[in-house]
């Protein structure tokens, strides 16, 4: 197993233990391969992944998740984490298929709340109960 994929199945998992959780990694779940196929294929979307750190993001997350109380970075090497998901949000709508945009559309808004207001996976996924669908 890739450790992409080890990532994601642990975050997934995480995901998975509430109602809320499991809508989210449904939702993802149904694009994970296309976002991952633009992340190592499409060099748009590769260079702004890199250029705003993305594997270090997805790391501290990952890492979190062994300590649901430790923080998540809000930078990384002068980089935000609003500043990651939007410039690779932009990306990816540009690249991407019409289903991916428009889950991005209906998602990035909510998304860029829990990058401003949870402080670690364990707030994060406290938000999850508390958003409606």
């Amino acid at each position: 197993m890739s450790e992409t994929y080890w990532k994601l199945e642990t975050f997934e998992n995480a995901l998975r233990k509430t109602a809320r959780g499991a809508e989210i990694a449904d939702t993802v779940g149904a694009h994970i391969e296309e976002i991952l196929y633009l992340v190592n294929h499409n060099r748009r979307v590769a260079v702004t992944w890199q250029r705003h750190h993305g594997p270090a993001f997805v790391i501290a997350i990952r890492d979190s998740l062994h300590n649901p109380d430790m923080p998540i970075p809000k930078t990384v090497n002068g980089v935000s984490l609003e500043q990651l998901l939007l410039h690779t949000a932009d990306a990816l709508q540009r690249t991407g298929s019409s289903a991916l945009r428009q889950m991005i559309a209906e998602r990035s808004l909510q998304v860029l709340s829990w990058a401003r207001e949870c402080t670690s996976v364990n707030t994060l996924f406290e938000e999850f109960d508390t958003v409606a669908p």
